[in-house]
């Protein structure tokens, strides 16, 4: 398992180094590297920069280019859904045997070894303690070092967080719908949104019924073959599209959200046919995905309830966050103890960070575990999706101060200030 530490700019540095790891599961995390030009957390210590085991840089690395050859074969050759998603589960298989016929354990990819990994390094490196920062799923795995291995921690920074009390699949509609109606709400309270988008929610979904009716074609272009394929995008490729604006760490990108739902509900599609290259892009690090999920999350989940989402959420029918559960019936790893699906209580000093469009990981979410961590600050940081930190100095500068003070909550005026230089892109509408 690779790392790299980056040097503070202080030729004296604090002791104890933060260490910092993505999310997913199955996300490199190698390329924070390239933050270094705009990291405040790095005037007084190293950054340790952590790849998780399975991940792209380890050995082994858990590919599976099975999986993506087949979503990229189902995508171009506009297979139903049904049929390419047992086409996917195939392809899951066939990594599954080859993986193993390699001799690697799929059984020892999980939070509790990752946990254990993040120790050891911290002995091998002989320091008697590290900060932590996690994001999104690595949040979760930080909760895990803070139970398993609590006195080498000093303080902990989980941003985007993923309670391990959660059952993800049986509420990830919930968090799509909660980050749509902010949008919502918040365009109704806006007067000049309100104006240009009197019906921004009845728009949006009678686009996703439109294009569930008759899907679109859009061209994409393969950049490293030069070919061109035909794609068909659909009610629920609009609603990731929608999300994704939400996701973003790009304060304009979620203003626009109103426009661009406005401007396919009168028939311009152009913008949303780009999304067709998304339809095409390969992830990496599927097999620790598939394993970290099977063992932790899928055990504990009950199918009947997520299933049920469907019949909550009529108007978003059909419309799934993840497909691991189908995956997991051909992943076979062991389930995960049932510690691994309680709460976290700890008396380490947290700063939790939550953001207000994070469809993936609701603001509700750092809530939860918040109350657990009796000495947490909890902040969430307005117009921003997944993960504040990439592109908010506010938030980079509060975690730094934070790494200085750990028992002091940090300044949060730079919040007031976003909330109040913000609003929805109305000057590029057009009737």
């Amino acid at each position: 398992m690779p790392i790299i530490i980056l040097k503070s700019d202080n030729p004296n540095p604090q002791p104890d180094p933060i260490l910092r790891t993505f999310g997913g599961p199955g996300a490199s995390s190698l390329n924070l590297v390239r933050s270094r030009p705009v990291s405040p957390w790095l005037k007084n210590r190293d950054l340790i920069i952590f790849e998780q085991r399975g991940t792209k840089y380890a050995q082994p690395a858990l590919e599976c280019p099975e999986v993506n050859n087949a979503k990229i074969n189902g995508v171009k050759k506009q297979l139903d859904a049904e049929t390419a998603r047992k086409n996917e589960i195939q392809a899951a298989k066939v990594c599954y045997d080859r993986l193993v016929k390699q001799g690697i354990n799929l059984a020892a990819y999980n939070s509790a070894e990752s946990a254990a990994d993040i120790e050891d390094l911290r002995r091998v490196l002989k320091l008697d303690k590290i900060n932590l920062w996690g994001l999104s799923y690595s949040s979760r795995l930080m909760l895990n070092v803070m139970r398993d291995y609590p006195n080498g921690i000093r303080s902990v920074v989980l941003e985007s967080s993923l309670p391990p009390e959660v059952n993800y699949d049986e509420v990830g509609v919930d968090g799509i719908i909660y980050a749509l109606n902010q949008v919502f709400k918040k365009c109704k309270l806006d007067a000049e949104c309100a104006k240009v988008y009197p019906n921004v929610e009845g728009e949006f979904y009678e686009v996703v019924a439109e294009l569930n009716r008759e899907q679109i074609s859009a061209t994409v272009k393969d950049e490293k073959t030069g070919e061109t394929n035909e794609i068909k995008l659909d009610g629920n490729d609009f609603v990731t599209w929608i999300v994704d604006y939400l996701l973003s760490v790009n304060a304009s990108a979620i203003a626009d959200v109103p426009l661009v739902v406005n401007q396919t509900f009168k028939g311009n599609y152009e913008i949303f046919k780009r999304y067709g290259k998304a339809k095409t892009e390969t992830s990496g690090g599927l097999g620790m995905r598939y394993s970290v999920w099977c063992g932790e999350e899928v055990p504990f989940e009950n199918m009947r309830k997520i299933k049920a989402q469907s019949v909550i959420y009529p108007k978003l029918r059909g419309y799934e966050v993840m497909s691991l559960p189908d995956i997991c019936s051909v992943w076979k790893v062991p389930a995960a103890k049932p510690i691994e699906n309680k709460p976290v209580k700890s008396n380490i000093p947290t700063m939790v960070l939550t953001a207000e469009y994070d469809a993936y990981t609701p603001p509700a979410w750092g809530q939860l575990i918040a109350k657990n961590l009796k000495n947490s600050f909890l902040f969430e940081f307005p117009w921003v999706g997944h993960g504040p930190a990439f592109s908010m100095p506010c938030a980079s500068e509060m975690i730094a101060k934070f790494f200085d003070d750990p028992k002091s909550a940090p300044n949060s005026e730079c919040l007031l200030k976003i909330k109040k230089d913000t609003k929805f892109n109305v000057k590029n509408s057009k009737s």
